[in-house]
């Protein structure tokens, strides 16, 4: 299989994916999924100079499947990137075997968010699809770079069901 990294981090390709995870897992290209990416020129130009020595390419969720059966039949060594989970689950449910390995990054602070953990909030959108994933044959681990400990999604569930009371 040429997708060496699955992953879900809010800023998407930043310093900790090129410096660490690079090194961790071979890459020559990354594929970012969102369609509210697409649509932000801005960032788009961001991501794009965040990775000048790779093949980058940004693309609509209805995409995922085409671009990830693509990128598993290449030679080539590919991440996937999204910046939810919401992302990631609804690219699965359009027909994307991105694989059963996702790795979880940084999810920040946000007004509906509880924090669970180091750089790792999230609300209940985040949960059901995590949720949904996990369902789905999907092995969760959270992990910001590749020497930290991992957290499995059973432990971060259950921190967050005790915290929001979901487990009452």
């Amino acid at each position: 299989m040429t997708i060496t990294l699955v992953r879900v981090d809010d800023r998407l390709i930043h310093g900790q994916t090129m410096t660490r995870w690079s090194i961790e897992r071979p890459v020559d290209g990354i594929l970012v999924f969102g369609d509210d990416i697409v649509k932000d020129e801005l960032r788009r130009r961001v991501l794009k100079a965040a990775v000048r020595n790779l093949k980058l390419g940004i693309y609509g969720e209805d995409m995922a499947p085409e671009k990830v059966k693509l990128a598993k039949d290449s030679a080539k060594n590919f991440f996937i990137i999204a910046n939810s989970p919401q992302v990631m689950a609804h690219i699965m449910k359009l027909g994307a075997d991105f694989g059963t390995e996702l790795n979880v990054g940084p999810m920040n602070t946000r007004s509906d968010a509880i924090t669970v953990g180091r750089t790792l909030c999230i609300d209940d959108k985040d949960y059901d699809a995590f949720n949904y994933l996990s369902s789905n044959g999907v092995n969760i681990s959270f992990q910001l770079i590749p020497d930290e400990e991992k957290r499995t999604w059973e432990d971060v569930k259950s921190k967050y069901e005790t915290l929001s009371r979901k487990g009452d």
